[in-house]
């Protein structure tokens, strides 16, 4: 035991010595990196000098950021300090905790303030638009992975329970919906969560391993379910591989040799429907497959992370979907639906919501977002 520790000890002063002295000095002779790939992450460059930062000590604040971020084989040397920090027995690495057979999960904390905010901000908007334009809202949010598997986290671990989220945010919307009577009885906001039917298939591959995301098997047993037609034993059908060795972002942050790429499939059937991206970029496919060649492979669906964009679909109709990137594989269920579905995302697109809807034949509006997103970011503060 005496003999492990000495080994570990002098390995830790091998790093340490190693980071302080070489990779300081081999950054000024290699060349910079604009970003990191595998992390999703932009680098710091070299700050500029001038003598008003090196006296606020500005300068050396953001050297250290540059020589962090610029040294040589950065990947390869986060994986290696992962590695030992896996040695020692740490299994969460930047939020990310590393499960039984190597499922990767990110800690969930329940942020009451955000989540107030944006339930708040969906009421308004969904009453706003109900009062004006007739126009009913469903309210959609999706659980992570963590949901599920909580039986393979360390026992140590520390994270918020999502089903109770789903109840805190399902019991206000009730709750003010009732203080918000309609005259013909109807509701001017539904919301649904997939929690339960996720829950009853988390045997099947229904989220990544090493990215944030649900697999579009998820998202198909979540539209079906959604819609009561939901038949497990076709739920494969014209559902094919189409890339494997996916790192996503939970990777990115938990670097560790022994994690396996996550394989992508995605259904042929919903993929041939005419897509308009921030109005110019015009595709005759939902699915981009440049985009598997690339790091991140998730923007495979509905061309990476629009805005906003049009879809042409066959069905009746036209519905308004405010969505983060949970909803790029679940869109395309809902082509054969409506004749037209409206997508916009409130982080990167601000609407101007009476002209839009003015200006389109509106039928419904959806709201799509995963449960971290929405306890993450205030998502809707620029739209009424």
């Amino acid at each position: 035991m005496k003999k492990k520790y000495n080994i570990l000890k002098l390995m830790t002063l091998i790093f340490f010595f190693a980071f302080i002295f070489i990779v300081p000095l081999s950054t000024l002779f290699t060349e910079d990196k604009k970003i990191s790939e595998i992390e999703n992450k932009i680098l710091t460059q070299f700050p500029q000098i001038s003598l008003e930062d090196i006296y606020s000590k500005r300068f050396f604040k953001d050297f250290d950021k540059y020589t962090s971020d610029q040294f040589p084989l950065r990947a390869n040397f986060l994986e290696i300090k992962n590695s030992f920090s896996y040695l020692v027995g740490q299994r969460e690495l930047r939020e990310i905790y590393l499960g039984k057979k190597h499922r990767l999960m990110e800690k969930f904390v329940f942020n009451k303030d955000i989540i107030d905010k944006n339930i708040s901000q969906v009421i308004n908007m969904s009453k706003y638009v109900y009062d004006k334009y007739n126009i009913s809202s469903t309210l959609m949010i999706v659980p992570n992975s963590i949901a599920f598997y909580k039986d393979e986290l360390p026992s140590w671990a520390i994270t918020d329970n999502q089903y109770d989220t789903l109840n805190y945010i399902n019991n206000n919307i009730i709750s003010i919906s009732k203080d918000i009577e309609l005259s013909n009885g109807n509701s001017f906001i539904n919301f649904y969560t997939p929690y339960s039917v996720l829950n009853k298939y988390k045997q099947l591959p229904i989220y990544f391993n090493t990215d944030h995301h649900w697999t579009q098997l998820g998202a198909k047993i979540a539209y079906d379910d959604m819609n009561n037609t939901l038949n497990i034993d076709n739920i494969s059908k014209d559902y094919n591989k189409v890339s494997n060795n996916f790192y996503g972002t939970y990777y990115s942050k938990a670097m560790l040799p022994m994690i396996k790429g996550d394989d992508i499939y995605s259904y042929d059937k919903y993929n041939n429907f005419n897509i308009t991206i921030d109005f110019n970029k015009k595709y005759n496919t939902l699915y981009d497959k440049d985009k598997l060649s690339g790091k991140n492979k998730y923007q495979y669906f509905l061309h990476g992370d629009p805005g906003i964009c049009l879809i042409d679909g066959s069905g009746y109709g036209e519905i308004l979907i405010f969505k983060d990137s949970y909803a790029h594989n679940f869109i395309p269920f809902l082509a054969y639906d409506y004749a037209k579905i409206h997508v916009i995302d409130p982080r990167y697109y601000k609407v101007d919501i009476d002209k839009y809807l003015s200006e389109n034949n509106i039928d419904k509006i959806l709201y799509i977002h995963n449960l971290q997103s929405i306890n993450t970011y205030n998502l809707y503060r620029n739209i009424l």
